[in-house]
């Protein structure tokens, strides 16, 4: 059995340092098994050293820490995503650009964070449990419905009311070629020049430069 770490006690005020800690903790033991019945409110408080009983001043059940862990990490990722593109804006990239610097961003996460990105699409939840109508990934939707809304208001202002669905089919994608290309035989795994390639061919097809010819002419 694994023995409780000994902590050294927060002082007056360093509540929000334990919060995260306990957060910390969770994360981690989340993204080593990538199942939610796999943690335990016991095994959090004996991974940061604190009692049972201190988890519950934080989080008031499993299901609530669970939530505010992939809540954290859906918003970091949308972060990242909505960093890039201002940051490509704010160097007058053009539109096209800037949806590159946003899908460059989000593929790097993935490859960085692997674990971290496995758990945030492949936890598996406990039977009595779903996530909610109102699950954190809205997110990281609304960071893929703005990157299409801010391409479409200058290439094609006449279909920004498209912007979400074309948010959706970018994510789902681009989602689909990052899991696959895990799967794909050496030497092609493991090579960021395939997906980057891929990554090129999609987004001619949904969302063509602005001075690239219709596929009818």
């Amino acid at each position: 059995m694994k023995s409780q770490v000994k902590r050294v006690p927060n002082v007056r005020g360093e509540g929000e340092r334990l919060r995260q800690e306990i957060l910390d903790a969770a994360t981690r033991i989340l993204e080593e098994t990538g199942r939610e019945d796999a943690l335990s409110l016991r095994g959090v408080a004996r991974e940061v050293g604190i009692s049972a009983p201190s988890v519950y001043r934080h989080f008031k059940d499993k299901a609530d820490l669970v939530s505010t862990v992939l809540e954290a990490t859906y918003r970091a990722l949308a972060v990242v995503m909505s960093e890039a593109g201002e940051s490509a804006a704010t160097a007058d990239a053009d539109p096209w650009a800037r949806v590159r610097a946003t899908v460059t961003a989000y593929r790097r996460f993935a490859i960085d964070k692997p674990r971290r990105y496995r758990l945030m699409f492949s936890l598996e939840y406990e039977s009595e449990r779903r996530p909610a109508a109102d699950h954190p990934i809205e997110t990281v939707l609304q960071a893929w419905t703005e990157t299409a809304d801010a391409y479409l208001a200058e290439a094609a202002p006449d279909r920004r009311a498209e912007a979400r669905d074309l948010g959706i089919h970018l994510w789902t994608a681009l989602h689909g070629q990052l899991v696959l290309w895990r799967t794909l035989p050496t030497p092609v795994a493991g090579s960021e020049a395939i997906l980057i390639e891929l990554e090129e061919s999609l987004l001619r097809r949904l969302l063509p430069p602005p001075d690239a010819p219709s596929s009818t002419e």
